[in-house]
């Protein structure tokens, strides 16, 4: 009980002091993404590249974002045949050429799905992709995936530090 008490205030105090450092005040609404589907798990922002960022959905695909605030479906080319390709578990951007994106696919590593995962690369933010199959499932629409971008033991970080 003590550790949990002294872990709280830890994280109060780490609250209260990045609050404290920040001099830019945020105007907070919604984000529309319009005609997507699915939890969003994952937004992912290219550390060089200002207002480029990316959104992950469990089982609606990913999104990029617009200059006016709005977000623009990649992978509306994907078809009955490969609806795997809509769990998108893991998403990087390139931060030394941030018109390379990558994301990690497929739904489910259950029994009964038959479909392995997929990589697909993209040279163009999202325009066109390449798939590069996989020996092993991935599961974009299962438990865990909400906890971050892990990509072959990789941990690429989604949150900056204060």
């Amino acid at each position: 009980m003590r550790g949990a008490l002294l872990l709280g205030f830890i994280i109060a105090l780490s609250r209260s002091v990045c609050l404290a450092q920040s001099t830019q005040t945020y105007n907070w609404k919604n984000v529309k993404i319009g005609g997507g589907g699915g939890f969003v798990p994952g937004i992912v922002f290219n550390p060089s590249r200002k207002n480029l960022a990316y959104a992950r959905t469990d089982i609606g695909g990913a999104y990029r974002l617009n200059p006016d605030g709005t977000w623009s479906p990649l992978l509306d080319f994907v078809d009955d045949a490969r609806w795997n390709y809509w769990g998108v578990d893991a998403l990087a951007t390139d931060p030394v050429e941030p018109n390379r994106l990558y994301l990690a696919t497929g739904m489910y590593t259950n029994s009964w799905d038959p479909n392995n995962g997929q990589i697909l690369a993209s040279t163009d933010y999202g325009a066109t992709w390449t798939v590069s199959y996989l020996p092993f499932k991935v599961g974009g629409n299962m438990p865990g995936r909400g906890m971050g971008e892990v990509s072959d033991g990789l941990i690429v970080a989604t949150q900056r530090p204060c």
